[in-house]
């Protein structure tokens, strides 16, 4: 990983963890660039359980987005359950 992708790396944990919030947290951020396209799998830590989020596309900037709104469905879902789940 070059010096632009690990910034780019950093930011993206750093913003993601703000969506995210307590209680869900990144375990690994993999960042893959080659043949014209990029992709990034995030593991993350919910309550026990492990989860993925990834994106693939043309360049690592595209993915920046989706991932921070996939990021923003996963703590939805996660505070749902808490509300709704088995006691």
């Amino acid at each position: 990983m070059n010096d632009a992708e690990e910034r780019f790396a950093d930011r993206l944990a750093e913003d993601m963890e703000h969506v995210l919030g307590v209680g869900i947290a990144i375990d690994d951020l993999e960042l893959s660039v080659g043949d014209g396209e990029a992709r990034v799998v995030a593991t993350l830590l919910i309550d026990g359980r492990v989860e993925q989020i990834e994106a693939a596309g043309p360049d690592l900037l595209s993915l920046y987005r989706p991932l921070v709104q996939r990021a923003a469905e996963v703590r939805l879902a996660s505070a749902f359950w808490q509300m709704i789940g088995p006691a």
